[in-house]
């Protein structure tokens, strides 16, 4: 026998389906915990990136990017002398190392701005404003060996993973706010890696001008001098991809086992 069906709609209470939360309460949490799995995804993209970064056959780093530098095909007598004087700088600190990574130095005699920076390919430019900051070789080599420790220790590579990895994210997220997200989550991640990656080239700066010179005095020359041409606030390091100044100063006086006497500059720095 058959159950007879009701002859109207059953009347369902009020409380179901309906929650005690506010609606904007759900989107809040749902916001934060798409946050949280956004900064923990690009941490991870990170770590990934600092652990296949060296694993990378540098060799290939060079072949792949042999091509991608600017070359110095019309130079002057003088600007080829002045990369000459660079190269043969970087090699003479370099002979004590047992395998040291071939790197071309090039020199920007054009540049007034004071900079110095590696790229992927085992590349070190420095331009003639740096050069103008220095008053010894100790303080150029420090520079030198710098850009060489971030090559040594494949950091441009790190960091073309990184962005790779951040730009694939932000491509697969789809949509311009979370890609925007994305792209600022992951410049500050990117940011305190970098600083890190400052640090321990410095330390290694300093195993190099210790090895080639006896000491490492004149080290934080140029550190000095950019000191005392501007003012940095203590709270702009978190925007920063290079620690502070003075805190570079104080890291290299506190590994400092001494001073020495100071080489003086190749003369093709010399000012006339």
């Amino acid at each position: 026998m058959k159950t007879p069906l009701p002859s109207g709609n059953p009347q369902l209470p009020d409380t179901i389906n309906n929650q005690d939360t506010h609606p904007l309460a759900d989107f809040l949490w749902l916001a934060a915990g798409l946050l949280g799995a956004l900064i923990l995804l690009m941490l991870v993209l990170a770590v990934a990136a600092h652990w296949l970064g060296p694993k990378l056959p540098y060799q290939w780093e060079r072949q792949w990017l042999s091509g991608n530098n600017p070359a110095q095909t019309e130079e002057s007598a003088s600007a080829a002398a002045g990369q000459q004087a660079l190269q043969q700088l970087l090699d003479k600190l370099l002979q004590q190392e047992t395998e040291p990574l071939p790197v071309s130095v090039h020199w920007l005699p054009d540049e007034a701005l004071p900079n110095a920076f590696a790229t992927l390919g085992g590349h070190i430019f420095i331009t003639r404003g740096l050069v103008q900051q220095v008053s010894s070789e100790n303080a150029l080599a420090m520079v030198l060996a710098h850009e060489y420790a971030h090559i040594e220790q494949r950091h441009p590579a790190i960091l073309l993973l990184e962005q790779l990895s951040f730009m694939v994210l932000a491509t697969v997220m789809g949509s311009d706010v979370t890609g925007t997200l994305g792209q600022h989550t992951g410049m500050l991640t990117m940011l305190a890696f970098s600083r890190d990656m400052e640090r321990d080239a410095d330390a290694r700066a300093l195993q190099l001008l210790q090895q080639h010179y006896g000491h490492t005095g004149g080290a934080s020359e140029f550190f000095d001098n950019m000191l005392q041409q501007r003012d940095e606030p203590g709270w702009s390091a978190m925007f920063q991809t290079h620690p502070l100044t003075a805190e570079r100063i104080e890291r290299i006086a506190a590994t400092q086992p001494g001073s020495g006497a100071l080489t003086p500059l190749p003369a093709v720095f010399k000012a006339p």
